[in-house]
């Protein structure tokens, strides 16, 4: 019978990844033209994890989480909705000062229509 080889103390320490470098490994794997068994290679960690990663961080098709992926593209959103405020609040004054020009009742020398 075949006994199973335990790691002994001499196994490598754990390694901890931050949340950039998974998201740049995971984009390795979406926009590039190599394997996700090569980038795992290069990169050091299992193709497994490569996956998990994938699953945890790639963006999913047909499902838009709305949330920036970089302090980039958080900026350019902030910059965009700050533009779109200025215009809504610019709409909603042209509208007040249409409704108040339409509901002033007319001058005393136009003629008012008959029905």
């Amino acid at each position: 019978m075949k006994t199973i080889d335990k790691k002994t103390s001499e196994s490598r320490p754990r390694r901890k990844f931050d949340e950039d470098y998974k998201r740049h490994a995971v984009a390795l794997t979406l926009h590039g033209h190599r394997t996700v068994k090569a980038i795992a290679q290069e990169l050091g960690v299992s193709e497994g994890m490569l996956y998990e990663w994938r699953r945890l961080f790639a963006p999913r098709a047909g499902h838009d989480s709305g949330q920036p992926q970089t302090l980039e593209q958080a900026q350019e959103e902030v910059a965009r909705l700050r533009g779109e405020v200025v215009r809504l609040q610019e709409r909603e004054l042209i509208l007040k000062k249409s409704l108040g020009i339409l509901s002033e009742p007319p001058p005393s020398g136009m003629p008012r229509s008959k029905r």
